[in-house]
């Protein structure tokens, strides 16, 4: 069964076919065996091989998989009921939202209560909400470049979108 990256990795080569596999293989330091069974799933990866084939290929969907992946960050389009369909995933991130705002109300009013003082159930949300936030900004990105894909803007524009918020902001 292939993984998420895996996933991407056979898109994103096949997307950008003016690479060829060997190339690929030869400008990240891997055999194209690797390659292939890295693209078919059989093979896991690791944080800096992930991240080479993202550069080597430039390709956002890619960059982004890898990214989720190393940081252990969900994603609502692992939901294959939702995948290709803008508005169930739209109406989906958004139902997600509405439950992690209601989770963020309960971790600041557990984070008020002295350590001590606080129940079970205000220590779970403590423990839940940094995982929560986590992929509330992974399903933040994903909507973006979903609507963004949808819209026509290409994936290295909105590239160098990010590339320049992260650069302002760190």
């Amino acid at each position: 069964m292939k993984n998420k990256f895996a996933e991407q990795l056979s898109l994103a080569l096949d997307r950008h076919k003016e690479s060829t596999q060997q190339q690929v293989a030869d400008g990240t330091h891997i055999s194209p065996g690797q390659l292939s069974r890295l693209k078919n799933g059989s093979r896991n990866t690791d944080p800096q091989i992930r991240k080479s084939l993202a550069n080597k290929i430039n390709d956002f969907w890619l960059k982004y998989s890898g990214a989720r992946e190393n940081f252990g960050v969900l994603s609502f389009q692992n939901d294959h009921r939702l995948q290709g369909d803008m508005f169930s995933a739209l109406m989906k991130q958004r139902e997600e939202q509405s439950q992690r705002e209601k989770l963020e109300t309960e971790f600041e009013e557990a984070i008020a209560v002295k350590p001590r003082d606080r129940t079970p159930a205000q220590q779970l949300v403590i423990e839940r909400y940094p995982r929560e936030y986590a992929e509330e900004i992974s399903a933040e990105i994903t909507d973006l470049a979903k609507k963004a894909e949808y819209a026509g803007i290409s994936m290295d524009k909105l590239q160098e979108v990010i590339d320049k918020v992260n650069r302002q902001n760190g």
